[in-house]
C-alpha cells in the first residue's frame, strides 16, 4: 500500500498505470479494466460538479449492485462528496426524514423510482454512462484524505439508525488490517483472486471488501440476486480460486448442503463471515464441511475489522474471534474505564482504524459509542494473554440478570444449539414476579422439534441458573437487514407468547 495515497480513487489511478488490462469490475456480460475504470470516474466527477455537487455535500445513494452505480460512488467520493448507501428496496424507499436526518442534499435513485421530497433526486438510467463519457478532464478533491468521508448506516442494537463517519484515510488504514491479518490466504498478493459480492454494499461488510479489492488492484464480480439460496450456492461453487464473504446466516444455510463426503466449496480460495455470531462447533463443521479456507472476520461499523479467527487459529480457539492487527490496541475495561486482566469479562474497546463518530444524535445510553480517544463497540468480552478476543455479548441486550448473577445469552445458546435438534437458539430475558428475569429459549427445531430429549441436554450441560425456564419453537428467528440476530424483535416474539400463556 503506498503512502501518498490519500482519496479512496488513488488506487484505482495507480492500478490503471501498472495493471491497466486487469479487469476490475465483471458484470456479465461486461467487464471494466482499471484503466476504463479510472477513465470513468475522472470523467464522472467532472459530470457531477457541472450538475452542482460539491466537495462536501451529503449524497446518498439508493441502487442495487451494479458497475453504473460503483462508477457513481467512487466519482463521488474522488470530487470529495460524503456519500451514504442505503440498502435498496422498491417497497421501502428512503423518507425524507431519514435523509434529513444525515443532512442528504442529493439522492441517486433508481430511473423507476419516484423522488424523494425535500432533496435532488437524480435518476440513474441506461443512458447516464453515455452521458458521463462525453466530458473530459478529471475532478479530485484537494483533501488530504481526513475530511472526506463515507457514512455507513447501522442500527446497532437500538433499532434507531446511527450514520458512522469514517475518512477515506481510515478506510486506506483498515485495508492494512486486512493486509497483516489476512496474509496467509494471499487474498492481496501479486495475483490478487476474483471476489464474489453477494450482497448490497450498503452493508457493513460489502463496502469495505469492495473497496479492499480496488485497493489491491483485485477484480470484483457481482452476482445476482438469486430468487433461491440454493442458486448462489451453485454459483459460488462454480468459481475456481474466488473469495467470498457472507454473513453467519448463510454460513448455516453452507452447511445444510454440505455433502456427507468432502466439502462444499473445494476450490474456493477463501470463505470470510461476519456480522452474525457463530457457535464454536459450527465453526469446526464449516472448516470440515464446507470449506477449510474459511475466516472469521469480526469489526463493526465505527471501526472496521477489529479481529480476524484464521483457519489454523479456528481449530485451536474456535470460541474466539481471533487477535487483533500489530497496529490496533485493544482492550477490557469496567464501567470506569479501568484495565482489567486477562480472563475478566468487561467492555471491549479498540483504537487505531476508528472513525470520526456519528453524523446523527445517539443515546446517551448507546452501547456503541466514542469516548476519550477510544471506540467502544457496545460487546461484552475477556481477553486471553495471547491476545485472543473472546465475546460475550452485547452489554445491553444479551445479558440477563437473574437471582444476583449475570448471564450471558450467548454462553447459554452455544450449549443448546450443541443439541442435534436444534438449527438456531437464542436466549432472552424477561420479566418475573420476583427479582430478576424469567430465561426463554426461542428454538428453530432441525426437522421435528424434540422437546423432551432437549430439556435433558440441558439439565445435563448447564447449571440450574442457566437452565431455560421456558422453551417456545419457531420457524425461523428474526434477522436484521445485515443478516444479524435481530434480538428486540426475537424478545417481542417471546413477550407475545408469554402474554397469551397468562391468558390462557
Amino acid at each position: 500500500m503506498h503512502a501518498n495515497w490519500q482519496n479512496i480513487t488513488d488506487p484505482i489511478f495507480h492500478w490503471a498505470e501498472q495493471r491497466p488490462d486487469a479487469p476490475a469490475f465483471i458484470q456479465p456480460p461486461e467487464t471494466l479494466s482499471y484503466r476504463a475504470l479510472a477513465g470513468l470516474i475522472a470523467k464522472a466527477a467532472v459530470y457531477l460538479e457541472g450538475g452542482g455537487v460539491r466537495s462536501g455535500d451529503r449524497v446518498a445513494l439508493h441502487l442495487t449492485n451494479a458497475i453504473d452505480h460503483f462508477i457513481l460512488l467512487l466519482a463521488l467520493l474522488r470530487l470529495g462528496a460524503t456519500t451514504m448507501e442505503i440498502p435498496y428496496s422498491a417497497q421501502q424507499p428512503p423518507t425524507p426524514e431519514l435523509l434529513a436526518k444525515f443532512g442528504i442534499k442529493w439522492i441517486f435513485i433508481e430511473a423507476a423510482a419516484a423522488p424523494v421530497a425535500g432533496v435532488s433526486s437524480i435518476k440513474i438510467d441506461a443512458s447516464w454512462r453515455s452521458m458521463i463519457a462525453r466530458r473530459s478532464g478529471d475532478r479530485r478533491a484537494s483533501d488530504n484524505g481526513n475530511g472526506i468521508f463515507t457514512i455507513t448506516l447501522t442500527s446497532g442494537t437500538s433499532g434507531q439508525p446511527k450514520g458512522s463517519l469514517a475518512s477515506h484515510r481510515q478506510h486506506l488504514q483498515r485495508f492494512g488490517t486486512h493486509l497483516e491479518l489476512l496474509a496467509d490466504s494471499a487474498l492481496f498478493s501479486e495475483q490478487p483472486p476474483n471476489f464474489l459480492l453477494i450482497g448490497p454494499i450498503a452493508y457493513a461488510m460489502f463496502l469495505p471488501s469492495l473497496l479492499n479489492q480496488l485497493f489491491a488492484g483485485a477484480p470484483l464480480t457481482i452476482l445476482p440476486t438469486y430468487l433461491d439460496t440454493i442458486d448462489l450456492v451453485k454459483a459460488i461453487g462454480a468459481w475456481d480460486g474466488a473469495h467470498c464473504r457472507v454473513t453467519s446466516a448463510f454460513c448455516r444455510y453452507f452447511l445444510s448442503c454440505a455433502p456427507k463426503q468432502g466439502v462444499l466449496f473445494p476450490h474456493l480460495r477463501a470463505l470470510g463471515t461476519g456480522g452474525g455470531f457463530l457457535y464454536p462447533e459450527e465453526k469446526l463443521a464449516i472448516l470440515d464441511r464446507v470449506t477449510p479456507n474459511f475466516y472469521e472476520v469480526y469489526g463493526a461499523s465505527g471501526f472496521g475489522a477489529m479481529t480476524v479467527l484464521t483457519p489454523r487459529e479456528m481449530r485451536t480457539h474456535p470460541q474466539s474471534v481471533g487477535r487483533p492487527a500489530s497496529f490496533v490496541t485493544v482492550e477490557v475495561v469496567d464501567q470506569a474505564g479501568r484495565k482489567l486482566p486477562s480472563g475478566t469479562v468487561g467492555l471491549l474497546r479498540c483504537r487505531g482504524t476508528e472513525g470520526k463518530g456519528f453524523t446523527a444524535e445517539v443515546a446517551s445510553d448507546s452501547d456503541e459509542h466514542f469516548r476519550d480517544g477510544w471506540y467502544y463497540p457496545g460487546d461484552l468480552a475477556c481477553l486471553d494473554q495471547d491476545g485472543f478476543v473472546y465475546l460475550k455479548g452485547r452489554s445491553g441486550t444479551e445479558v440477563i440478570s437473574r437471582d444476583g448473577i449475570e448471564l450471558f445469552a450467548a454462553e447459554i445458546e452455544a450449549v443448546i444449539a450443541q443439541h442435534a435438534s436444534v438449527a438456531e437458539v437464542a436466549i432472552v430475558g424477561v420479566p418475573r414476579a420476583v427479582a430478576g428475569e424469567e430465561l426463554v429459549a426461542l428454538v428453530v427445531p432441525r426437522g421435528q422439534a424434540q422437546h423432551e430429549a432437549l430439556a435433558q441436554h440441558c439439565v445435563s450441560r448447564l447449571p440450574v441458573e442457566r437452565r431455560p425456564d421456558t422453551v417456545y419453537y419457531a420457524n425461523a428467528l428474526p434477522k436484521t437487514g445485515a443478516g444479524k440476530l435481530d434480538r428486540a424483535s426475537v424478545k417481542a416474539i417471546v413477550m407475545d407468547q408469554v402474554r397469551r400463556r397468562i391468558g390462557s
